[in-house]
């Protein structure tokens, strides 16, 4: 069960865009916002956004819903 799972979120991971693709693979590895700008020349704020991007995408690729849209 775990290896099905595993796929689905490794296959929903390489649908994101480049840029939100290479700021969550630096996030899951444990870097800070601030690391990740300085290691990808952007600014933290745009490294932010990015990471929002991607978790929003990241739910809707895997058919998760957020706590504030569960009925």
């Amino acid at each position: 069960m775990l290896a099905d799972e595993e796929k689905r979120v490794y296959e929903a991971l390489a649908q994101l865009p480049m840029k939100q693709r290479q700021v969550m693979a630096w996030l899951l590895d444990g870097y800070s916002t601030n690391e990740i700008a300085d290691e990808l020349e952007m600014k933290p704020n745009a490294v932010r956004q990015n990471v929002s991007r991607a978790r929003a995408l990241l739910k809707e690729l895997l058919g998760l819903k957020s706590a504030g849209s569960a009925k």
